[in-house]
């Protein structure tokens, strides 16, 4: 049994008494309880379930201490009006304050006018008086450090205003606004954004909007349906083969390699639009398996690269570039490597090097072997405006520009055992005066046309010199190793004209 038990029982019989005898005697009573109590809180006074009524204030003080939870075990509820958030006390620096609390439970009824303080003593006395504790608030620093971690789960992005490309339509999406944790306007709020609701303590927290960067789609928007107003045509040709197409790409194509793109530079924010390259590449897959010939083919990613370019620049017709693929070809009667190089236009070495795998000597009708790609013969851009025709027949040389016929020069090829090799070929390499090692000769204004070996390559050229002497022969029949040979002074005008990767065809 506490202390207050006695005064409980005393305090009944004296209200009892007192009814009975009138109420002049109750200012006595109340000036009883009063010194009674003077030093202590009034009974009936509690803190968190922590009875503090009789006991001093220093003795509430250590009650407190003992019995307060520890504010890392408290739940603080934190919400910006829509969402809430989970931390505790100790996360942000609330604590509880037991002498304050003492204090403020020793002024319980002793505050206000007599018959006030008279009132609240009784219904202590009688039914209790809870009272909550005095919370400490985090110092601003150590708020705003809270809050700053808090940060980035509060912050809700804005969105940007943007596109929706499809077949059917280009819709422009609205910006939103979004949120961020207003951490000064918060912490300067602190003392009235924490309160005691009926499930523990809340905070407020205060956030403010944040404008999207980029309000509208702008020039994007028009740039897409500028794009998507007419198709884009595609042209490619290959002057090797004669091959020749166009394809129309209509919009609802095209529609769907187009996305948009955010960016920041100098210039601020905005909307940029994208082309897919991989988007590009499927379509370029399928027209390839649509090609009814096996001479050529799309190159894919040049080509691929080259309708980006047009597109971004708002253009409506790319240029593809096409390539030749190996092929198969099955050995007839009577054919050797050499007449099967000599039929497609290549050193034999060439198809050796394709096939490492045959034996050259013991090819049979039906063997398959590969012939290799003829871009292997054209390193270099091919220029198609200025062309240099040789006719061994003939034993001529015949060079066009456009197909105005600038040079005809008697010339002479290959002798049978060394043969200069029809086909088409370009200017690979130019020399003032270029040295043949294996027949000690010097041969001015050197144009090389094919490699005749890995490491040999024949080409057009002047007559040749040895130790200083010129060595000369009737040009106009086969006289050379594989060379095409000129005059001297002819030799030297076609260096002069020729450039690299000037079209060359050797026919026979």
């Amino acid at each position: 049994m506490n202390s207050r038990t006695p005064w409980f029982v005393f305090a009944g019989i004296l209200i009892l008494v007192l009814l009975l005898i009138g109420v002049g005697s109750l200012a006595l009573v109340a000036r009883a309880y009063d010194q009674r109590y003077a030093d202590h809180i009034y009974p009936g006074v509690s803190v968190y379930g922590v009875d503090v009524g009789s006991m001093a204030v220093d003795e509430a003080i250590a009650a407190l201490q003992a019995a307060l939870p520890d504010p890392a075990t408290l739940t603080l509820t934190l919400s910006d009006g829509e969402r809430t958030w989970t931390r505790t006390w100790a996360d942000l620096g609330i604590r509880l304050d037991p002498a304050a609390t003492a204090q403020l439970a020793y002024q319980v009824g002793r505050e206000g006018m007599l018959q006030e303080q008279r009132s609240v003593q009784l219904q202590a006395l009688v039914g209790g008086h809870p009272i909550p504790p005095v919370i400490i608030l985090p110092d601003p620093a150590q708020a705003a450090a809270a809050l700053e971690a808090l940060a980035p789960e509060v912050a809700v992005p804005p969105v940007n205003a943007s596109l929706a490309i499809s077949p059917e339509s280009i819709t422009p999406l609205p910006a939103q606004a979004g949120r961020e944790l207003d951490i000064e306007a918060t912490v300067a709020a602190l003392s009235h954004a924490i309160r005691i609701g009926p499930d523990g303590l809340t905070m407020d927290l205060l956030t403010r909007q944040v404008a999207p960067a980029i309000g509208n789609p702008g020039p994007a928007m028009a740039q897409a349906q500028a794009l998507l107003a007419q198709p884009l045509t595609l042209v490619a040709h290959d002057f090797l083969t004669s091959f020749n197409a166009t394809w129309s790409v209509t919009p609802d194509v095209i529609a769907g390699w187009l996305s948009t793109e955010t960016i920041e530079d100098e210039n601020g924010a905005r909307i940029v639009l994208t082309v897919d390259g991989g988007g590009i590449r499927a379509y370029l897959n399928t027209l390839n398996g649509q090609l009814t010939t096996d001479v050529v083919a799309i190159d894919v990613e040049r080509t691929a690269s080259a309708i980006q370019v047009a597109l971004e620049a708002g253009e409506h017709q790319a240029t593809g570039t096409l390539f030749h693929p190996p092929r198969i070809y099955t050995v007839q009667p009577g054919d050797t490597l050499t007449s099967i190089a000599r039929t497609h236009g290549f050193p034999a070495w060439r198809l050796v090097e394709a096939n490492p795998d045959i034996d050259t000597g013991d090819l049979h009708p039906g063997q398959e072997i590969t012939i290799p790609s003829i871009d292997i013969l054209f390193p270099l851009p091919l220029i198609t405006d200025r062309r240099i025709v040789i006719d061994i027949s003939e034993q001529h040389l015949y060079a066009y520009e456009g197909e105005a016929l600038v040079y005809s020069f008697i010339c002479s090829t290959g002798i049978e055992s060394s043969p200069t090799i029809p086909g088409t070929f370009q200017i690979l390499s130019k020399e003032e005066n270029a040295y043949a090692s294996s027949w000690d000769l010097w041969m001015p204004h050197f144009m090389g046309v094919y490699q005749s070996g890995p490491d040999f390559t024949n080409g057009i050229h002047g007559l040749p010199l040895r130790n200083g002497q010129q060595l000369w022969w009737a040009l106009g029949s086969p006289a050379s190793y594989g060379c095409i040979v000129l005059g001297i002074e002819e030799g030297a005008a076609l260096f002069e004209w020729a450039e690299l990767g000037t079209l060359v065809i050797i026919q026979d």
